[in-house]
């Protein structure tokens, strides 16, 4: 017997829908009716979950946040493999999702991040948390990497993950330019052949 299908709720369908539109163009210029008419919701109900476009656009992000921690903690936590395998897993998965939904498909954080000089300083914090959460995340793995003698200790594990998270922003903006995953991996060949063998 077949496990039940779970009903997605009202405001889950607004989110996912939501999501979609502001990736394929962004959040300014997605209105709130074209993306209730496409949930197939009344505008009342709206505000029943959302108190304006602002509180959506947070909500958005935190969503995407969360999914996104959710789909590395299986490869985060194998403790079968090392510290720094797992942290080059992170950017090959990232590469796998690239290839799955094409070069030139936008994720929404990123998407988001492109337009924070437009966007109101709730939207722009939540950006920068989902940001500070994926940095912190790698720092973790980085600093495993460095007690378990696979990384020199001379870089700072917070400033480092920052700049693989720069790096990896850099190579996915290229990617979409390039038409080309290319950029993906030059930044795997670099940072893991050649940045990341550097232990002094």
């Amino acid at each position: 017997m077949s496990a039940p299908i779970r009903e997605i709720s009202t405001r889950d369908r607004i989110l996912e829908i939501g999501a979609q539109a502001v990736s394929e163009k962004s959040f300014n210029s997605c209105g709130l009716a074209e993306i209730l008419e496409k949930a197939g919701v009344p505008k009342g109900s709206f505000y029943h979950y959302f108190g304006s476009k602002e509180d959506f656009g947070v909500a958005l992000i935190e969503r995407a946040s969360a999914e996104f921690v959710e789909q590395l903690r299986p490869l985060l936590g194998d403790r079968q493999r090392s510290p720094l395998a797992r942290l080059r897993g992170v950017f090959e998965q990232g590469r796998e999702h690239c290839q799955l939904n094409g070069a030139a498909r936008q994720c929404l954080i990123p998407k988001l991040a492109l337009e924070t000089s437009q966007l109101s300083e709730p939207v722009h914090a939540a950006v920068k948390a989902a940001y500070a959460r994926w940095t912190t995340l790698l720092a973790e793995v980085i600093r495993e990497a460095q007690e378990a003698g696979e990384l020199g200790r001379s870089h700072d594990p917070e400033r480092l993950a920052d700049v693989l998270v720069m790096l990896w922003e850099g190579a996915t903006i290229r990617m979409q330019i390039d038409r080309s995953l290319r950029p993906v991996d030059d930044f795997l060949s670099f940072v893991f052949d050649s940045l990341l063998r550097e232990r002094s």
